[in-house]
């Protein structure tokens, strides 16, 4: 079951790349330096800036520590959020299958492949026709059952029209 869980999530993934890659001028991802996601795991704090917003089934705000989509980095995470996003406080559930919101996170120093959160929050506090704001916090565990927290997240990225 987790080899399937593990080639559809995969598929979902590349999914969002070629989707990101292929965009029409209308459509393509939105970036801009003031837009961040924000997290800390132990005592290890991450800061990404310049974050791209993508909209498919979802609006998705993607974060890594690369230069840019065609170099993405060794660590990545992504923020999913239903496309009539609105203020308040909401679960996230179940992984890749669960409801409206979910988190994705990689990181291959850390021994992290593309892995959903089980368990967090999301707290999405401004939307405006320019950004979505909020915090959120997030439980995931790895291919090797290491379980790492996602603590005092914040996020600020661009609406797509």
């Amino acid at each position: 079951m987790k080899k399937l869980e593990k080639i559809i999530l995969l598929t979902l993934s590349l999914t969002g790349v070629i989707i990101l890659q292929s965009c029409s001028s209308d459509d393509s991802p939105t970036q801009i330096s003031d837009t961040y996601i924000r997290f800390s795991i132990d005592d290890t704090d991450y800061d990404f800036l310049d974050i791209i917003t993508a909209e498919s089934l979802s609006i998705t705000f993607n974060g890594n520590n690369g230069e840019g989509l065609t170099d993405v980095g060794d660590t990545r995470i992504s923020l999913y959020l239903p496309l009539d996003i609105t203020t308040g406080d909401f679960d996230i559930e179940g992984g890749a299958f669960g409801g409206d919101y979910k988190i994705s996170f990689t990181s291959e120093p850390m021994g992290f492949d593309f892995n959903f959160a089980q368990s967090g929050n999301i707290n999405v506090t401004s939307v405006s026709e320019d950004y979505v704001e909020g915090t959120f916090t997030a439980t995931i565990t790895s291919e090797t059952d290491v379980t790492i927290t996602l603590t005092d997240g914040e996020f600020r990225a661009l609406m797509i029209d």
